[in-house]
């Protein structure tokens, strides 16, 4: 018979295979890390972990989840600190190029959350590939439903006022986070302000 855990034991083991997840997807990728790395790094029984999640690509996606949450709340409140400080209206046409710097610096912010966690692994499409072959396609839906409501959604908002194609503007930027991959080729003393032009003028296409 299956061992029942408490609320507080189920949070931490999910605390901790979703923290093995993130180093394993670091170190390994998707494809090389297995389960029985993950249970045995998490101190954790491979029966537990099937309790949990049905497969290694469901917590994948689970722990990844939780750092595109974060990524999305630092972009909200930073994009939100902007208007309160600056006293901005941002249906007033142009308003937000004034702080075009500003917003600029929230997004490199955001990419750097993304450049250090396993984010960054699922930027690369044979990762990414692989997760979402195993997943359910309600897990889907539902994420897609949260991207609408959350950070990301303030910059797709905007841009479909403008009559852009939103998921070409959504293209852009991860256009711009794979650039990041390539730092040895930039040049590490380069790489912000490469990106920061990039985000600039992106920004300015959506807000002018």
């Amino acid at each position: 018979m299956p061992k029942v855990y408490s609320d507080e034991e189920r949070e931490q083991i999910i605390k901790r295979l979703k923290q093995t997840a993130n180093e394993m997807m670091l170190k390994k990728g998707v494809k090389k890390a297995t389960v029985d790395e993950i249970v045995k790094s998490a101190g954790i029984p491979k029966g537990t972990f099937y309790l949990f999640y049905p497969c290694k690509e469901v917590l994948f996606f689970d722990a990844a989840q939780d750092f595109h949450e974060q990524v999305d709340e630092y972009i909200t409140t930073g994009f939100m600190k902007i208007i309160q400080e600056h006293n901005i209206d941002p249906d007033q046409e142009g308003a937000l190029l004034e702080v075009i710097d500003e917003i600029a610096d929230v997004i490199l912010g955001a990419m750097e959350i993304t450049n250090n966690s396993c984010l960054k692994v699922l930027l690369q499409p044979e990762e990414m590939n692989q997760v979402l072959s195993k997943l359910p396609e309600d897990l889907l839906q539902n994420h897609r439903d949260q991207d609408t409501q959350m950070g990301a959604g303030i910059i797709a908002k905007v841009a479909a006022k403008k009559g852009l194609n939103v998921e070409a503007v959504v293209g852009s930027f991860s256009m711009i986070l794979f650039g990041s991959m390539y730092k040895h080729v930039i040049g590490e003393e380069n790489l912000r302000e490469s990106m920061r032009m990039l985000i600039k003028g992106l920004v300015w296409q959506i807000l002018e």
